[in-house]
């Protein structure tokens, strides 16, 4: 994972605090202190039911949130490992296949690292990267396994094939649908409805208001935080790292600088 810093948490707990201030003050300007004195306990007991159902929503969607993250961190880690044994099974096709693959595999890999990693978080997919998995994946058109173990090999590689583009397509969805703009609306509004609720109880002492209503900004402003953190996986200030693939090009350049032609790896199998 790669943590870039605090600013959006600051700047959403600050925000949210200042918002609820305002919106007590505007709810004790708007209202009579009798008017909210008759109306006391009507307010409790809708703040008792808004606030559960908003705190039933916010917990189930931060929880999603979080599942989202930690799927993307796996997906990517699964992703590195089906290309890293591809490269290994490479090893026991025959030329030019071994070559063929092997390059393929390490072009996506630069790829992805100098391309398309920068591009998502810009919420965008490298088309160039997309177009290398295919060639990867169609690369053994061609091939007829004839000897023992080639035979052995290749439902392994078609497999492994099969996994890598189905873990690139789940990261792709991750990058290019985030979380739909109502979910937001809902939390939002759902925030400001509640803190607006703390307003309108009547409390003689107003900065005892003020207090219990920032507390409570702040304790949802914190919630949001964490929805902002995990449900973008790939950009802000929490996201997946990339070196997963940089584990996989040190392993590609290392067989290509041990073996020279990639035929001395033999003893790996």
């Amino acid at each position: 994972m790669i943590h870039s810093g605090y600013t959006n948490g600051i700047l959403i707990a600050l925000g949210s605090m200042a918002a609820a201030v305002m919106l007590v003050l505007i709810g004790r300007r708007l209202f009579s202190p009798e008017a909210r004195r008759q109306a006391h306990d009507l307010t409790g007991n809708m703040v008792a039911i808004v606030g559960t159902f908003y705190a039933v929503l916010l917990g189930l969607i931060v929880v999603e949130a979080l599942v989202r993250f930690e799927t993307a961190l796996d997906g990517v880690q699964v992703e590195a490992n089906c290309l890293a044994d591809i490269h290994l099974l490479a090893q026991r096709l025959p030329e030019p296949h071994r070559t063929a693959v092997r390059g393929l595999c390490r072009e996506y890999v630069v790829r992805v690292i100098e391309h398309e990693w920068p591009a998502m978080q810009r919420s965008e997919i490298d088309t160039q990267a997309r177009q290398t998995v295919i060639a990867l994946t169609r690369s053994l058109d061609a091939f007829e396994p004839a000897t023992e173990a080639e035979k052995a090999v290749y439902p392994e590689l078609l497999d492994e094939l099969r996994q890598l583009w189905h873990q690139r397509r789940e990261r792709g969805n991750t990058v290019e649908f985030g979380m739909p703009v109502v979910q937001w609306v809902v939390l939002i509004v759902g925030c400001v409805v509640t803190v607006f609720f703390i307003g309108l109880f009547f409390v003689e002492n107003t900065w005892l208001q003020l207090l219990v209503a920032a507390l409570t900004a702040l304790v949802i402003a914190l919630n949001i935080y964490l929805i902002v953190l995990f449900v973008y996986p790939f950009s802000g200030e929490l996201s997946v790292s990339e070196k997963p693939f940089r584990v996989d090009l040190e392993i590609f350049d290392g067989f290509h600088d041990a073996t020279g032609d990639g035929r001395q790896t033999d003893t790996l199998f």
